[in-house]
């Protein structure tokens, strides 16, 4: 199957580095947030036809009667569990079972290995997104404490584990839990020879090395008046910048060029700088309603 055409389009009408549309939303679970042991913060990311919800419950303390057993780094810190499901009606399930000759035992079967794996992945991205926001969140300010986010694939299209991290990170903000700055995740693959940024699901089939990177975002400053910069400084967003805020980064499915894989960690890092900007405004958003219902109060 060609990737990309001779015209260097995509199967969905993207350029190579082009990203899809994304859009950002808070108080993904209102009627959660009302009840007594509800979230904290909810908010929903997409990108194109992959959606996620996150949930964010917490920070609450960890001393209990246990307490003897807590590990002693937490009672510095504090410690992020990450929980990752995915939507029954969400992901595709369907086995591969022919009409007749007990084609309906082969779909089942097809069903429950397609689910274990989806489970199996769901958990590896649970210990990984405990990692990375371990040194995203600045747990110093809650000693003692434990934060609970809940994090679901309600439609997967491609790149969902960069638009879980997304959502999770919005639920954060949501929650009033500080970041020590704004990190965005952004998935990238490698297909005929090209680096194919925010990969949809049918380039996912291609089975093509991908890539996952997380990203330390600065909001561009304006430089009018500077000689030489019209609108936003171009200094600021320079290739070596881009690379130095790379927090994490995953390889999979196969091994690359240097030259390939520095290509492929530079278009996903410039894919978090633009999907960033639609975070920002979310959030500024979000802050402004609560701003307005607070004076009103």
């Amino acid at each position: 199957m060609e990737y990309v055409s001779l015209e260097g389009l995509r199967t969905d009408g993207r350029r190579p580095h082009e990203p899809r549309f994304c859009a950002a939303s808070f108080d993904a679970y209102p009627i959660s947030r009302r009840s007594k042991n509800g979230c904290s913060g909810s908010a929903a990311f997409s990108l194109g036809q992959t959606v996620c919800v996150a949930a964010v419950f917490g920070p609450n303390s960890t001393l209990s009667a246990s307490s003897a057993f807590i590990d002693p780094l937490s009672q510095e810190r504090l410690k992020v569990s990450v929980e990752v499901t995915s939507a029954a009606f969400g992901v595709d399930l369907v086995g591969g079972g022919r009409p007749g000759g007990g084609g309906s035992r082969k779909t089942t079967l097809g069903k429950s290995s397609a689910s274990s794996k989806s489970d199996r992945r769901n958990k590896e991205l649970a210990v990984k997104f405990e990692q990375i926001l371990s040194s995203c969140v600045d747990t110093k300010r809650y000693p003692r404490s434990e934060v609970y986010i809940s994090c679901a694939t309600m439609n997967d299209d491609g790149s969902a584990s960069a638009v879980l991290f997304n959502s999770i990170i919005l639920a954060l903000v949501d929650a009033g839990i500080p970041l020590l700055d704004v990190f965005v995740a952004m998935c990238a693959t490698r297909l005929d020879s090209e680096t194919l940024l925010d990969q949809n699901e049918v380039e996912e089939r291609g089975r093509g090395v991908e890539c996952f990177v997380v990203a330390e975002t600065k909001e561009k400053k304006k430089t009018d008046g500077v000689k030489g910069h019209i609108g936003f400084g171009s200094n600021e967003n320079n290739d070596s910048d881009v690379l130095q805020r790379i927090v994490s980064y995953d390889i999979s499915g196969g091994k690359l060029a240097l030259a390939a894989v520095d290509a492929m960690l530079r278009a996903c890092a410039k894919g978090c700088e633009e999907v960033s900007v639609v975070m920002r405004k979310a959030m500024k958003k979000r802050l402004a309603k609560l701003a307005s219902t607070t004076r009103n109060m």
